[in-house]
């Protein structure tokens, strides 16, 4: 009889064990998917209006975030030019909405749309590329005050607020 109880017992633990586990399951995949639907209509609607950006701070970061997924660490090596012409046209969108009060980080953002022209244009010489991705890391250091790295190519104009 004791037996019996002590059976009875673990089963039903273990039974409540994998129903919590269950509902957990399906709580994180509503989850998931409510936030991929809510991102995705955002990400429409900022594709709508042609700006993914919401202040200069944030446009530098994200670029540079998007050249280091796609070119840094060896990925220049293997470049998806459809997917940069796309970003170019991004970058050039933005920055007819987007300025600088800074005169030499005015600058910058001319010389960034100039490459990003190029690179719309359909031109495949990745040293452009290179070029905008360094540009936007040296913006981020001295404009977002970005330190995860000691890297630093000196291509901007601009060297932060002094």
């Amino acid at each position: 009889m004791l037996k019996n109880k002590k059976l009875n017992m673990t089963l039903s633990i273990l039974g409540m064990v994998i129903a919590i586990g269950m509902a957990y399951s399906v709580l994180v995949f509503l989850n998931k998917d409510e936030s991929t639907m809510q991102k995705t209509s955002s990400d429409a609607e900022a594709a709508t209006q042609g700006l993914m950006y919401d202040d200069l701070g944030d446009f530098i970061a994200s670029n540079h975030i998007f050249y280091n997924e796609t070119l840094g660490w060896g990925r220049d090596r293997k470049v998806s030019w459809p997917k940069q012409r796309k970003q170019a046209e991004l970058i050039i969108n933005s920055l007819k909405k987007i300025s600088a009060e800074n005169e030499d980080l005015q600058k910058d953002l001319g010389t960034i749309t100039s490459l990003a022209e190029t690179v719309q244009s359909g031109t495949k010489e990745k040293d452009v590329l290179i070029k905008l991705h360094r540009y936007f890391h040296d913006l981020d250091i001295g404009f977002n005050d970005y330190n995860d790295t000691t890297d630093y190519f000196d291509v901007t104009e601009y060297k932060g607020e002094s």
